[in-house]
């Protein structure tokens, strides 16, 4: 028989609490979707009609600096189109054709000059934009150290309470992250970007980056 080691956190009075951080900082980066439509008799003039205006779209988003690798065509529909009648019928308007394209960019004034173009001379369609902050950020990290220091002044305060010092770390773990989540933080402020002439003024603001853990400290008790 083997006898098993006492679990530390039976045997000695420990604390357990939750640290918490939140950390401001601009974005990285922005997503936005334009889609062209059109509506004709025939699918194929519906398509053929979408598929001039993507060429249209793909050269203004050349001309605006966005890499071929920073866009990408989403989802192409043909299907038809119905409408209610007044008797509670239908009737075909035709065929509609759809091509959405994803945008990936880091600058708020291509984000203006591409909503403004992208609108007048294609009719498209605009979503977003969607402001991300990348994984590999450092403010991820710096959000992690600052939770940690919260939860240990925490326990501090917790043991100063309850007439005791606080002890070594026992356990330390991450409960989850409520990041808002990545790309779809809350804007919590703004910083003002110059809008190029006849462009759609775009501000990034500030996102919140919010970071949580657990842990549990020894009791010394005198």
């Amino acid at each position: 028989m083997v006898d098993m080691p006492p679990d530390p956190e039976k045997t000695i009075p420990t604390v357990t609490v939750r640290g918490h951080a939140s950390v401001r900082v601009a974005p990285d980066e922005a997503l936005l979707w334009v889609t062209l439509t059109a509506l004709e008799k025939a699918p194929g003039r519906a398509l053929a009609d979408v598929s001039a205006r993507s060429k249209g779209l793909f050269a203004l988003l050349d001309e605006l600096g966005v890499a071929q690798s920073d866009r990408s065509t989403t989802g192409v529909t043909v299907s038809e189109d119905w409408d209610r009648t007044e008797k509670g019928g239908r009737r075909l308007l035709g065929h509609r054709a759809s091509a959405s394209v994803s945008v990936r960019t880091a600058d708020p004034d291509v984000i203006g000059r591409l909503i403004t173009q992208a609108t007048k001379k294609l009719a498209a369609r605009i979503d977003g934009p969607e402001w991300q902050v990348r994984a590999d950020n450092p403010v991820w990290l710096e959000a992690a150290r600052q939770a940690a220091a919260d939860g240990r002044r925490r326990a501090e305060a917790y043991a100063q309470g309850a007439g005791a010092k606080l002890g070594r770390l026992i356990r330390l773990s991450e409960p989850g992250l409520d990041y808002e989540s990545e790309g779809r933080a809350s804007r919590v402020g703004f910083l003002a970007s110059a809008a190029a002439p006849d462009s759609m003024p775009v501000e990034h603001g500030e996102h919140e980056i919010e970071a949580s853990v657990n842990v549990t400290f020894a009791l010394e008790v005198d």
